[in-house]
């Protein structure tokens, strides 16, 4: 059996193996540290083929102030992520996410990523946020 990495010490280790899931599943177009009204969206991306984009919250720990940004990412991206390491999801209040349409994706010490809960397209979506962003994005 192949030997684990070890804990999942810092947010931006969650990063890469979110980025390698995301491409997976066609979002290949990807900017991290996106500048969003006072926050950074930890990975945007958009899929080329659909249009469709996926904004990304990374937290070590604490879901609650995730799922805060999350919402306020619903206004310029069309499915909204947090993801935790797996070791600290068992607090997550997964029926509160699921209220508001927030995907959870769990990212275990192999830096396999699992989607415990699939985001909902965001009703919330305001094209004039989204836009730049997308066109941000086509030229990469």
């Amino acid at each position: 059996m192949p030997a684990l990495r070890p804990q999942i010490a810092r947010e931006k280790e969650l990063l890469l193996p979110i980025r390698r899931y995301a491409k997976q599943k066609g979002f290949t177009a990807q900017v991290a540290e996106l500048p969003f009204f006072e926050y950074r969206i930890d990975l945007y991306a958009v899929s080329k083929p659909s249009g469709d984009t996926i904004a990304v919250e990374l937290k070590m720990k604490n879901w609650r102030r995730a799922l805060h940004q999350a919402l306020i990412y619903q206004l310029c991206s069309d499915y909204v992520f947090i993801a935790l390491p797996l070791v600290k999801a068992k607090p997550v209040d997964i029926l509160e996410l699921s209220r508001h349409g927030v995907g959870l994706i769990l990212v275990g010490l192999d830096r396999k990523c699992q989607v415990a809960l699939e985001a909902v397209r965001s009703s919330e979506v305001r094209d004039y946020y989204r836009r730049p962003y997308v066109e941000l994005l086509a030229s990469a």
